[in-house]
């Protein structure tokens, strides 16, 4: 795909310098656009938003992009996409849904406006027929009031079973949608590959547990986990097969944590558990039940059923302190992590002092 040319006009005004922040963007839109060229890709918005949101320095998008070995063909993009970007537009179905419910009240609201007005109407009209009646100088006359309330009533009749039946279809309309809006947000909130929750709901659930723990002085533990040489197990067998092994490590963490704790995917192959009211000993127990559950299960080739080995975790574990911001609880918990795999993985490290082993009687 050949360049345009760009001229301009020379003027003689001179212009002030564009904002740094502008620079950067025309710099990482221009990089965007010649990667895309260079790698052949087909010039559409979802390879545009990848690349850049990876000049950008999006650190899942580089990982993602920095780890993988294959060829950048338009099926290896879309796929990174999709895994990565899909929840945006998760957030546009939400926002979808949510106006289809505000216009259908808007609308059940509009059906009620309008019967308000017919009864105002119709009581309008039977407050003036006492009057009627007196000026009535003979029998037709009182017939005449008489034919005119009858008609007032049936056309009243006539829009409360109109609206009866519009109030039955809204109500059902409204159920429906509101229903979707549900199952829309639920979805907003899920990893798509793993079914478990997705940074987006750990976002939220680490803002809303601290806030618990401050409120009622209760500890709040923090599990950061990271799949051992996944990079290398994804490059060697593929990526159908580390989508496996992610999904195995997910359904291992949803089974072994009960209640209120939440396992989200935090992004690649890291996981994040919450564990509200847990100190930070009992976490490290939980953490090495994790390992030891995943340890236990065997990878299988479901094509072919070869045997592909054990997975293993590293694990990091931080209690959180009063007043500690939500950034540095995750940094120390990943800082254990990191000491973990430094002491050579399959391990779990608390970054808090433990007690002292219990005296055997």
């Amino acid at each position: 795909m050949a360049k345009p040319e760009v001229t301009a006009e020379k003027k003689d005004v001179k212009k002030s310098p564009p904002p740094p922040e502008t620079d950067r963007a025309q710099l990482m839109a221009i990089s965007t656009l010649e990667k895309i060229e260079q790698l052949g890709l087909k010039p559409i918005p979802p390879f545009y938003e990848l690349w850049y949101r990876y000049f950008e320095g999006d650190p899942e998008i580089v990982r993602a992009i920095d780890g993988y070995q294959g060829v950048f063909d338009d099926i290896t993009c879309h796929k990174i996409y999709k895994r990565y970007l899909s929840a945006s537009a998760r957030d546009d179905a939400v926002r979808k849904v949510s106006d289809q419910v505000q216009q259908a009240i808007t609308e059940l609201a509009g059906m009620l406006g309008n019967v308000q007005t017919a009864t105002t109407e119709y009581g309008e009209t039977l407050g003036t027929v006492t009057e009627q009646i007196q000026k009535a100088d003979s029998i037709e006359d009182l017939g005449q009031v008489v034919t005119s309330i009858i008609q007032d009533t049936k056309k009243m009749v006539e829009k409360n079973q109109e609206l009866e039946v519009q109030l039955t279809s809204s109500s059902e309309t409204v159920s429906e949608l509101r229903k979707n809006l549900d199952n829309v947000k639920r979805e907003a909130m899920t990893d798509g590959l793993t079914g478990i929750a997705n940074r987006k709901a750990f976002d939220k659930a680490i803002h809303d547990t601290i806030e618990e723990a401050t409120t009622n002085s209760t500890p709040l533990c923090l599990l950061m986990i990271d799949i051992d040489f996944f990079k290398k197990f994804n490059d060697t067998y593929g990526h159908q097969i580390g989508d496996q092994v992610l999904r195995l490590v997910a359904r291992a963490l949803v089974d072994n944590v009960k209640g209120r704790d939440t396992a989200a995917r935090y992004g690649g192959e890291e996981f994040a558990i919450l564990l509200p009211e847990t100190p930070a000993f009992a976490g490290a127990k939980v953490g090495e039940m994790l390992r030891k559950a995943v340890e236990s299960k065997e990878v299988i080739n479901k094509t072919n059923n070869e045997n592909l080995g054990r997975i293993t975790l590293s694990i990091g574990v931080a209690e959180y302190h009063k007043d500690e911001g939500i950034s540095s609880f995750i940094e120390r918990a990943d800082a254990a992590l990191y000491q973990s795999k430094k002491a050579g993985r399959n391990r779990v490290t608390s970054a808090e002092p433990q007690p002292p082993p219990e005296k055997k009687a």
